[in-house]
This record gives C-alpha cells, sequence and structure tokens, in this order.
C-alpha cells in the first residue's frame, strides 16, 4: 500500500482509497507494472499469477474491479481461463467489475468479453492512463443513487456500440477504438447530466431534514391552541411526505 506520508487524503484519493483492485496475469512483468502504476495513484492493489489464486482471494477479499488477462491457463490447461475466471466472477461476485486485458487487437473479443459481463477491454500494449480511467469510472457510476442500474445501463450501451461497430471492415482496428473511447466520454457526458440531476435531489432531501428537524423543535415550544402550530404541524408534515 501506498504511504500518504502523514498529509490529508484528498477526496480523490479518498475514493481511490476505498477501490479495492485485482490484478490477474501470468505475465510478472505486466502485473508489477500495472500494480506500480495504481499504487501510486493510491488504489488498493493485489496481484497474482493464475486463475485458482484468483478465486482464492475473491473468497476473502471484496474487490471492486477485477482486472484479468484473457488467455491464461486454466487448471485445465484452457489457454483462455481469463473468459473462465470472467464468467463465475459475474455469477458468484457480481459486485466486482470486470476489465478484461486481451493480446489480440479484436472488436470481436471485446464484444465476446462483454456480452459474458465484462465491463470494459483492453488491448494490449495499452496506457496505463487508459486503465485508470476505466477504473475511475466504475468507481463514478458507483456513486450513483441507483449504482446498478448506472453500471448495467453502461454496459448495455457499450455492448450495442460495439455490435455496431462489429462488422466496419472498412475502418483500421487502431480508428476502431479510438471511436470507442469517443464514444464512452459521450456515455460518461449523459450519465454526468443525471449526476448532477442526482446532486439537486439529495441537496433537496437534506434541507427538507433541516425544514423537518427545525419544525419539531418548534412545536416543542410553541402552545397547541395557538394558530401558529397547526402551520408548523403542516410545515412538518409535508417535509416527512416530500422526504419519503
Amino acid at each position: 500500500m501506498p504511504k500518504n506520508k502523514g498529509k490529508p487524503f484528498s477526496k480523490k484519493e479518498e475514493d481511490k482509497m476505498m477501490a479495492r483492485v485485482l490484478v490477474v496475469d501470468d505475465e510478472d512483468d505486466i502485473r508489477n507494472l500495472i500494480a506500480r502504476s495504481l499504487e501510486a495513484e493510491s488504489y488498493s492493489v493485489d496481484t497474482v499469477g493464475s486463475v485458482e489464486a484468483a478465486l482464492d482471494l475473491m473468497e476473502s477479499n471484496p474487490y471492486d474491479v477485477l482486472i484479468t488477462d484473457k488467455n491464461l491457463p486454466d487448471a485445465d490447461g484452457a489457454k483462455e481461463g481469463g473468459m473462465n475466471l470472467l464468467r463465475y466472477s459475474r455469477k458468484a461476485f457480481p459486485r466486482t467489475e470486470v476489465i478484461m486485458m486481451t493480446g489480440y487487437s479484436s472488436v470481436e473479443t471485446a464484444i465476446e468479453a462483454i456480452k459474458l459481463g465484462a465491463f470494459d477491454y483492453l488491448t494490449k500494449p495499452f496506457s496505463l492512463e487508459d486503465l485508470r480511467e476505466k477504473i475511475d469510472r466504475i468507481m463514478n457510476y458507483r456513486s450513483f443513487l441507483n449504482s446498478e442500474n448506472a453500471l448495467e445501463t453502461y454496459r448495455t450501451l457499450h455492448n450495442e456500440l460495439l455490435s455496431l461497430l462489429e462488422n466496419r471492415d472498412n475502418l483500421p482496428e487502431e480508428e476502431l477504438h479510438k471511436l470507442l473511447k469517443l464514444l464512452g466520454s459521450r456515455i460518461d457526458q449523459v450519465f454526468g447530466a443525471q449526476k448532477e440531476w442526482e446532486r439537486i435531489i439529495q441537496l433537496q432531501s437534506e434541507a427538507l431534514r433541516n425544514i423537518e428537524a427545525y419544525a419539531e423543535e418548534l412545536k416543542k415550544v410553541i402552545p397547541r391552541k395557538d394558530q401558529a402550530y397547526h402551520l408548523v404541524r403542516k410545515i412538518y408534515g409535508e417535509a416527512s411526505k416530500r422526504i419519503q
């Protein structure tokens, strides 16, 4: 774990500290590079080199994000152990979002992973900045009032966009990935508007709770026969009803 050197964490750092990440890759260099990069950004990171080791850790740790290579050997020697790990994770650990890493620059491969429930994918070699953006997107969507709906909606939209691009043989692979990144940012903008609306709702709810509390205090000091008592009681009732 990275040390904060006695300084208080910023809000952004606190959000990242709450994100527990598991990295699964049978290549030591890749695992270590990803871990160092994420730990430098204040994420909590564990790394393992096999499907079996990943399952052992996931049984006892509530990970927010699983980053796994597609082509991992599993216990039976299959070369796509990462895909099997994805399938199992979505069933056994539905709160853990999966980012699939693949060495093959193929939209078809990405579609396969996302149809199985992956949140997103990365094609090796990828930039660590792209990886951090995808993790931050997951944690940002998880902060929504209805986080499961936000995450599922993102997955659905992303899958549909990938499917639309699947047969674009006339478009170079690099251009496809650039387009997907742009579309992902556009989806974020849509959700950003929803996030702002949720912020307004939360502020309104907080204001109503304050009104309810003030009205409750006034009810204690105003005589019941006083006309003002009935007004305060009405205000209290309206605030309580709107909070619910």
